[in-house]
């Protein structure tokens, strides 16, 4: 009876499986159709079949992406808070001295655009903290795999074909993207398709390179900033004490509402806007641009 009891229950076990396994088999093989589309319209985009087959031959999503794609919260910070964290002493002092370091660069990239220095050096400052956090995900990973995700797949589909035409208009391997997960790269924090949009050349050797020239990366935030509508030898906005007026083409933001401090800004507020649509984001690229480019020393709060 107990050699009968176990049989069955071998046999029940067994069946029981039979469904998990044939649905293994029926996602893989809507994995290998899933790429093979992938791969058919990007080469019927014009990306030339040997940059698509070298980039994506052994794609297989990275579920670290997935889960950070997942687990974003929404932010309950004031913009008092965001400020302290973005706008910090150390920051303040080390955009002084880029500020300084890159005066020559930056003068001839204001000369081109009309965006100043201490603005661009902000943005530089707040995307990646100069440099020192650019991510060192797989791009063309990140973006395959949050295409497949499915949650923003038309978004991240469109972002890796920016991406695959990067390697074939720069003659650049898979390997020579990296950023964050969401695929933001360089020291500028560019999607590949403001890369592509907005990126350039600044130093001269015939590569827009956004990951290792400092000259390329600031280049790259003025251009973005002109082209989106920076208006030359207007100021962004500046914080208002006492009665508030707003002009026909300035107006009041109040990032904690009644009861916080309130901002006059201008359309070059509304240009920041455009690089993120968070007034707390842009606001503090403003008021840091107003530290870094303050004469008074200790001025670093």
């Amino acid at each position: 009876m107990a050699r009968t009891k176990f049989t069955a229950a071998l046999v029940f076990l067994l069946i029981a499986a039979l469904p998990r396994a044939e649905a293994a088999v029926i996602r893989s093989k809507a994995d290998i159709h899933w790429l093979q589309n992938l791969k058919e319209e990007a080469i019927e985009q014009g990306i030339s079949a040997a940059v698509v087959d070298n980039a994506l031959r052994d794609f297989s999503p990275n579920p670290r992406v997935i889960a950070l794609d997942r687990k974003q919260p929404e932010s309950t910070r004031t913009f008092a808070t965001y400020k302290r964290l973005v706008i910090t002493p150390s920051r303040i002092r080390e955009g002084r001295e880029l500020l300084h370091m890159y005066k020559e660069e930056l003068a001839e990239i204001e000369r081109r655009t009309g965006v100043p220095p201490q603005i661009v050096v902000a943005l530089w400052g707040i995307e990646s903290g100069f440099g020192a956090n650019t991510g060192n995900f797989d791009v063309i990973n990140s973006l395959a795999t949050l295409a497949y995700e499915g949650r923003r797949a038309s978004f991240f589909k469109s972002e890796l074909f920016a991406a695959l035409r990067i390697l074939e208009n720069e003659s650049m391997e898979p390997e020579d993207l990296r950023g964050s997960w969401a695929g933001a790269m360089g020291q500028c924090q560019f999607m590949p398709s403001t890369y592509l949009a907005y990126a350039v050349d600044m130093d001269g050797d015939e590569y827009r390179d956004i990951w290792e020239s400092e000259t390329d990366v600031l280049g790259s935030i003025a251009n973005y900033l002109a082209a989106e509508g920076w208006q030359r030898g207007q100021s962004w906005g500046r914080r208002l004490d006492g009665k508030r007026r707003a002009s026909a083409n300035a107006s009041v933001v109040r990032p904690d509402g009644a009861n916080g401090p309130a901002y006059l800004v201008t359309d070059n507020f509304r240009a920041l806007l455009k690089w993120n649509r968070s007034k707390y984001f842009a606001l503090s690229v403003g008021l840091l641009a107003d530290k870094i480019n303050a004469n008074k020393r200790g001025s670093l709060q």
